[in-house]
């Protein structure tokens, strides 16, 4: 009987009337009947662990860990990163089966990534049906983790991030991881410190030995890699994530704030020189370049005379390393590196004129099998063909196209420079992955897969298709200008009709009333519109 004098009628639960008689000891726990009733661990309910938390956890382990540090019998991809790769790709999966999980749509991103895994695993079928060797088996399965780990990563992000602010966050962690590695870079060069020599993780064994600091140059200058594997990949990922530092320190508030991330951007571009890589600097080159031709004239000015403050300024702090630098590109006729990239090519184009269309397998071009190339367009055309090399250009040209996007049809001129800085990153990488092996890097390669996935996260956030106007520059916008295309039509006509060509277009004038924005039904905000004609 209940309280109220009533009999227990049958819509109690099943579970309450079981207890009512069941014995205490063969009773199930209550503990155990939530566990069974809801997937997720009673550990994690009350603090979830985020989308957000898994990929800033990520960042940190493939940034602030040494690259050869791996988890044993793993090999090159038992990185601490590419295992949490490999979760978030599984939970994305778990998402992606069960309704309502994910954002809905199809979206340019997924079918990017979905085309270029597919065509890896095309690749490995392919390969494994021409017969290869063990080691060239053992590679391409190495290969197949690493993909599907990093493309859980980019699709984590674009689905996963729910707002600006976990964007915005996510772009900061990066800003901050590489930062790191440049001052561990910095105290590599000083001679300060090797930390790389001291980090030891239980659980976690060296799969070589660390890459020591090199030396080049008659001057024997140091080459550092920081915690990345390579000297190339260090300098290229500090050059790539540049514009995006150099991004948030221009819009940030007046405080610590600011000061702590123009820090970070001085860590950054002074840690890719350190490098002395040809590839990073055409990469730092090609980024500020792309970079400059959003801003205005004032800015770019600015900006000009920065760089030539700050670099007068590096030169005198290490004198002989810019000159180290310019003798890269001065001598390259004699340089023993460009000498033997050149001379690989006729044995690339013999090779791959054997299986022009579908290569030889993904992953499975080895160095101890073939030749170590420097190139990775040459290895992803001699692993997939022509079909390959497709999907790789694709792989950096969609997220282009909607990073640029951004920047055209964002609607305040934060979010469009945040865009542009982007939609940089892509080209530059595309070409430093002609001067070097680019995806046989993980820092490199994550630092990508992040960048693709926000690129698609920001413009899912903002609401930006291809239907919606492009913006001009409001009259106070300082950093970006209005794009060459917003009004090509009015210009158009004006020049036909004998007016100037290159006219923007007129601000509104002082007898406009103010008011509140006029807001669209999709929550935009709208052109202001004319006031009606009097009859």
């Amino acid at each position: 009987m209940s309280r109220s004098g009533r009999a227990p009628t049958s819509t109690l639960p099943r579970a309450a009337s079981r207890d009512e008689w069941e014995p205490a000891l063969l009773r199930t726990p209550t503990v155990l009947r939530r566990l069974r009733t809801h997937w997720i661990p009673l550990l994690l309910r009350r603090r979830q662990v985020t989308v957000l938390g898994l990929l800033v956890a990520f960042l940190a382990l493939q940034f602030l860990i040494p690259s050869r540090l791996v988890i044993g019998g793993m090999g090159a991809v038992g990185r601490p990163s590419v295992a949490v790769g490999v979760m978030i790709a599984f939970l994305w999966c778990l998402c992606a089966v069960r309704p309502h999980r994910l954002p809905g749509g199809v979206t340019p991103i997924r079918l990017v990534l979905g085309l270029f895994v597919a065509l890896q695993l095309f690749g490995y079928a392919v390969g494994v049906d021409r017969g290869p060797t063990a080691g060239e088996l053992s590679a391409a399965n190495m290969w197949l983790i690493f993909i599907v780990a990093m493309a859980g990563v980019a699709l984590a992000a674009a689905d996963g991030l729910h707002d600006r602010r976990d964007v915005d966050r996510l772009l900061q962690t990066l800003v901050a991881v590489a930062a790191a590695m440049a001052v561990v870079g910095v105290l590599q060069f000083t001679g300060i410190v090797d930390l790389t020599r001291y980090i030891r993780i239980p659980g976690l064994h060296l799969n070589a030995d660390l890459i020591a600091v090199g030396a080049r140059g008659d001057g024997h200058f140091p080459r550092v890699a920081g915690t990345a594997n390579h000297y190339i990949e260090f300098g290229v990922v500090l050059a790539i994530v540049l514009p995006i530092a150099l991004h948030y320190a221009l819009f940030s508030p007046r405080g610590r704030t600011r000061a702590w991330r123009w820090v970070a951007v001085g860590l950054i571009a002074s840690g890719i020189p350190l490098s002395i890589s040809r590839s990073a600097i055409l990469t730092v080159v090609m980024t500020m370049g792309l970079l400059a031709v959003v801003w205005p004239w004032r800015h770019r000015y600015n900006a000009a005379v920065v760089a030539v403050l700050a670099t007068a300024a590096f030169h005198v702090v290490n004198r002989g390393v810019l000159g180290t630098i310019k003798g890269l590109f001065l001598n390259v006729d004699d340089d023993p590196s460009v000498l033997d990239r050149i001379a690989r090519t006729g044995y690339v184009i013999d090779l791959w004129s054997r299986r022009p269309w579908l290569g030889r397998g993904a992953g499975m071009i080895t160095p101890e099998r073939y030749i170590l190339l420097d190139n990775q367009l040459y290895m992803t055309l001699l692993a997939g063909g022509v079909i390959g090399l497709t999907g790789f250009v694709l792989l950096f040209l969609v997220p282009y196209l909607q990073a640029r996007s951004i920047r055209l049809r964002a609607r305040d001129q934060e979010t469009r420079h945040l865009g542009q800085a982007l939609a940089v990153t892509l080209p530059a990488a595309f070409m430093a992955s002609g001067t070097f092996d680019s995806f046989s890097f993980s820092t490199f390669v994550g630092t990508m897969f992040v960048v693709f996935g926000t690129i698609a996260a920001l413009h899912r956030v903002e609401g930006i298709s291809v239907h919606t106007p492009l913006q001009p520059a409001a009259p106070g916008d300082r950093y970006v200008a209005t794009p060459v295309m917003a009004d090509i039509r009015a210009r158009l006509r004006a020049g036909w009709s004998g007016g100037a060509l290159l006219r923007r277009p007129p601000a509104p004038s002082d007898a406009t009333p103010a008011g509140p924005p006029l807001v669209s039904p999709t929550g935009r905000d709208a052109m202001p519109q004319a006031p009606p004609a009097r009859e």
